[in-house]
């Protein structure tokens, strides 16, 4: 029931999901092929990811929150690998990992 939610959850599914469609978006982009390979499947495999994170936050289960914020680093390291890291880059996913661990109790 969304009036039992709260409100920061709705927030990070919202805006986690706008995020995946905007990562599906880049991986079929002219930008994505002059990247390697590797790093197209790798953003794929992230937005399933990420998508069934979503749901299982929607739904308040503690493995989403655990496996998103592992996602959130993971990409922060795949980025700094792909030398396109920016600090601006690793301010959303940290507001959303402090959102996950203050509701974390709330979650089952």
């Amino acid at each position: 029931n969304l009036t039992e939610k709260p409100l920061a959850i709705v927030a990070v599914c919202t805006i986690g999901l706008i995020n995946a469609i905007q990562m599906l978006q880049l991986v079929f982009s002219p930008i994505a092929k002059q990247l390697h390979g590797m790093y197209s499947a790798y953003f794929i495999a992230a937005i399933i990811a990420s998508l069934t994170c979503l749901a299982g936050l929607w739904f308040m289960r503690r493995w989403a929150a655990i496996s998103y914020a592992l996602i959130l680093g993971i990409n922060q390291l795949v980025l700094a690998n792909m030398k396109r890291w920016e600090v601006s880059a690793m301010m959303m996913p940290l507001i959303i990992v402090v959102l996950l661990a203050k509701y974390y109790s709330e979650m089952y």
